[in-house]
């Protein structure tokens, strides 16, 4: 296949580089990468774009969408973040995958469950997609039985309002490691969530 030409997913050929690529959450089931590549146009050349699915091809509600150039993925994010996509208010932020690059074109090893942590004190979980009504309380109660919590809290914006990610601290690294293999991708009021570990905490 030629190094430029689509296949599901998106092109083929060139790895992603640091800064052009959106996390994008809470997707409608029925939406497809190209769908959603097609929605983000307006923010600039959108050259990989995917909705990541089950074995089964259910979709998880969440996706990753790159573009040409980091300008177009900080407009994405200023565009597209909080606004209505197929009925549901989508959640648009920097990839945070884009950091586990060594340099422009090649991608770092990740470890197999909670990324790559050699930044990471190994103790902090980061949750996505969660549902708007979700508490810091809740989310504390969720986390309780993987172990005791230092803290957890529901990132909000100025207006009070939810973003739908946050974070959970433990006092051991085991707890951390016990709620990514007990939560991530877990169904949370329809919606699924995703839990890894915070590299940056």
């Amino acid at each position: 296949m030629p190094p430029n030409q689509e296949a599901e997913g998106g092109p083929v050929g060139d790895l992603p580089k640091i800064g052009r690529r959106c996390f994008v959450g809470n997707l409608a089931w029925s939406t497809s990468w190209q769908d959603l590549k097609d929605h983000f146009r307006d923010a600039g050349t959108v050259v990989y774009c995917n909705v990541t699915r089950e074995p089964s091809g259910r979709s998880k509600g969440w996706g990753i969408v790159e573009f040409e150039k980091p300008e177009e993925a900080i407009t994405a994010v200023s565009m597209f973040n909080g606004t209505e996509f197929a009925g549901r208010t989508l959640i648009v932020r920097e990839d945070r995958e884009d950091r586990d690059l060594q340099e422009p074109g090649s991608f770092r090893p990740r470890a197999p469950r909670g990324g790559d942590t050699s930044k990471s004190s190994g103790l902090q979980v980061v949750v996505q997609n969660l549902p708007w009504s979700l508490t810091s309380q809740e989310l504390h109660e969720m986390f309780t039985p993987c172990g005791p919590i230092v803290s957890a809290e529901v990132v909000a914006g100025r207006d009070g309002r939810s973003k739908g990610y946050g974070t959970v601290r433990f006092e051991t690294a085991d707890a951390a490691e016990s709620a990514i293999a007990r939560f991530n991708d877990k169904e949370v009021e329809q919606r699924r969530i995703v839990v890894r570990m915070d590299r940056f905490a």
